[in-house]
C-alpha cells in the first residue's frame, strides 16, 4: 500500500497529471487547490443539513468538483487523457439548480447576512471559495490557456451554492416559525377546555344569530363567517349595511383563526416588529389578517374551524365575535 508521504514535494514543487513538475506556488496549483477547499466546504455543509434536496444536489457538485479540480491540476498531455470533462451539460444543471430554488425562496431583493444555521453558513462559505476560485482561474488564463467552460461552470456554480444557501435559510426559518406557533397556540388553547359543541351547520347559524344580535345592540353592521379545519367556508351572513370589504376581510378573519389555531389579536402581536412571529404576514399575502375579530372553533379540545367578525372597530368585531361563541 502506498505512503501518503512521497517526499518528492519537500523542495516547493509538485507534479500535474501528465508528469509536467511545478511550484506550489504557480496560480494553477492555487487554482485546484482552492477548487479543494470549496469541496471540503461543501461537504460540511453537507454534514449539517438535513434537507433531501440539498444534500443530494450538494453531493452531485462535490462529484464534479473532482472532474473540475482535475482538469486544473493537468498538463496539456494530461488533459488528453482524461475522462468525464466537465461540459455545457453540467452549466445547464447549475442553472436549474438556481431555478428550482429560487422557486421556492423568491428572487432576491435584498442581501443576506449569513449565521441562520451552520448548512446555510458553510454553504456562504463555500460560495465565497468559489468565488475566489473564479477570480484565480482568471488570472491563470493570463498565462495557460483554461476552457471557457470551466470559467462557466465555476460562475454558475457560486450562484448554485448561494441559492441552495438560501434555500437552506428559508427551510430553517419555517421550522422556526411552526415551533413559535405551536407554542402559541399550545398557550392560546390553554384554559379553554372543551370549548364549544361539535361544530354543525345549525350551530353556527346560532352564532350567526347572536353576532347579529349584539351588532344590532351596538349599531354596527357586521359580516360574520365561519370555516371548517380545512379552511372551507361554511356559512357567510352580512347584515344590511355592512361594507362589502367586510366580507373578505371576515372571511380571512375566520381562515387565520383555525389555519393558526388562535386568535387573530393574538397573531396580531406576534406578528409585530420583535414579536415572535414578525413576517408571518408575508406567508400568505392577502388571506391572513393580523387584527381582532378572528376565533379558532375550539371543541373536544381541538380546533374544529374559525369564525370571523368584520364591520365595527377592532375591539366590536372581538366583542361581538366573543358574544356569538357564547352559544
Amino acid at each position: 500500500m502506498a505512503n501518503l508521504y512521497t517526499k518528492t514535494g519537500d523542495k516547493g514543487q509538485t507534479s500535474l497529471v501528465g508528469g509536467s513538475r511545478i511550484s506550489k506556488s504557480d496560480p494553477q496549483v492555487e487554482c485546484y487547490g482552492t477548487i479543494d477547499e470549496a469541496n471540503s466546504m461543501l461537504g460540511l455543509a453537507y454534514s449539517h443539513t438535513g434537507q433531501e434536496y440539498i444534500r443530494n444536489t450538494i453531493h452531485a457538485i462535490q462529484g464534479r468538483l473532482f472532474s473540475l479540480a482535475a482538469e486544473l491540476a493537468s498538463d496539456a498531455e494530461g488533459i488528453s487523457g482524461l475522462k468525464g470533462l466537465i461540459g455545457e451539460e453540467d452549466v445547464s444543471f447549475l442553472e436549474h439548480v438556481v431555478d428550482t430554488c429560487t422557486e421556492t425562496t423568491g428572487k432576491m431583493t435584498h442581501f443576506v447576512i449569513p449565521g441562520v444555521d451552520p448548512a446555510s453558513s458553510a454553504l456562504h462559505v463555500a460560495r465565497t471559495i468559489v468565488r475566489r476560485a473564479e477570480r484565480r482561474m482568471v488570472e491563470l488564463s493570463g498565462i495557460r490557456p483554461v476552457r471557457e467552460t470551466l470559467m462557466r461552470y465555476t460562475n454558475r456554480l457560486s450562484d448554485a451554492i448561494y441559492a441552495l444557501a438560501r434555500l437552506q435559510e428559508e427551510t430553517v426559518a419555517e421550522a422556526r416559525m411552526r415551533e413559535k406557533v405551536t407554542d402559541l397556540v399550545k398557550h392560546a388553547l390553554a384554559g379553554q377546555g372543551d370549548g364549544l359543541p361539535p361544530i354543525s351547520l345549525e350551530v353556527l347559524e346560532r352564532m350567526a344569530g347572536r353576532a347579529k344580535e349584539r351588532a344590532g345592540q351596538l349599531g354596527v353592521p357586521v359580516v360574520f363567517s365561519a370555516v371548517d379545519s380545512g379552511g372551507n367556508l361554511l356559512l357567510l351572513e352580512r347584515m344590511e349595511g355592512a361594507l362589502p370589504g367586510s366580507v373578505e376581510v371576515s372571511a380571512g378573519k375566520a381562515y387565520t383563526a383555525n389555519a393558526f389555531h388562535m386568535p387573530t389579536h393574538e397573531l396580531g402581536q406576534a406578528a409585530q416588529p420583535g414579536g415572535s412571529l414578525y413576517g408571518i404576514g408575508n406567508a400568505a399575502p392577502g388571506k391572513i389578517i393580523l387584527f381582532g375579530g378572528g376565533f379558532p372553533y375550539v371543541s373536544g379540545g381541538t380546533v374544529a374551524g374559525g369564525i370571523g367578525v368584520s364591520g365595527g372597530t377592532v375591539e366590536q368585531d372581538m366583542e361581538i365575535a366573543r358574544y356569538a361563541m357564547s352559544v
